[in-house]
């Protein structure tokens, strides 16, 4: 199984890659399962939060919710069926092969994560995984991997999680549960799905890879 994170800043760019990866999946026989952001609803839950001096347990719950929001989005532009619970997924997931997961059930039920925003929907996607034992993830986003700095930096190619620091498009916490977790983790530019693909297929292309050793 395959975990991919399609982030919110995608929204109006995720078409071509949630199709790609339909008919990839399809023809491959590969189970992939998309993980959604919180897009735009969650910078609308932050900017709300910060006017009203919202406490960090009801942003994290709001923005959880906002990841569903776009899991609903992503499965009418990518006519891809989603699932709430991991028992529906698991299921399905064997006929159609790829499937959104709807995440704010299992994560505000579990209560697993920090409330913080330090915990975005990157961290999260990471919960997700560890819960359907998987080792790696991708996350797609709108830039082209993690720079050694920004901006005006040099794209890296591969980097240990212990050396992330600074701006990067993944949050604070990420590194931390890839270590705790045990994962290694993708990130690459979603805009253009031939890079999603060779990550999948192990191929070298424009992304970089965060590792733990």
């Amino acid at each position: 199984m395959h975990i991919v994170k399609i982030g919110g800043s995608l929204t109006y760019d995720a078409k071509p890659l949630l199709k790609t990866l339909k008919n990839y999946a399809k023809k491959n026989n590969k189970n992939i399962v998309i993980i959604p952001g919180g897009g735009e609803f969650a910078n609308v839950v932050r900017k709300i939060g910060k006017s009203l001096n919202l406490s960090n347990s009801l942003s994290h719950k709001l923005a959880i919710k906002c990841m569903d929001l776009i899991g609903e989005i992503y499965s009418e532009i990518g006519n891809i069926k989603a699932y709430d619970t991991l028992f529906d997924l698991k299921r399905e997931i064997k006929k159609e092969k790829i499937a959104i997961l709807l995440p704010s059930k299992i994560l505000i039920s579990t209560d697993i994560s920090e409330h913080s925003w330090d915990v975005t929907s990157d961290s999260l996607s990471l919960y997700i995984g560890n819960l359907l034992d998987v080792k790696e993830i991708i996350i797609a986003t709108d830039v082209d991997g993690i720079y050694d700095k920004f901006p005006g930096g040099k794209l890296l190619n591969i980097i240990n999680a212990n050396e992330i620091q600074g701006l990067t498009s993944v949050d604070k916490t990420f590194p931390i549960l890839l270590k705790k977790f045990k994962m290694t983790a993708y990130v690459v530019n979603g805009k253009y799905p031939q890079r999603v693909i060779d990550i999948l297929e192990e191929k070298p292309n424009i992304y970089t890879k965060i590792v733990i050793d």
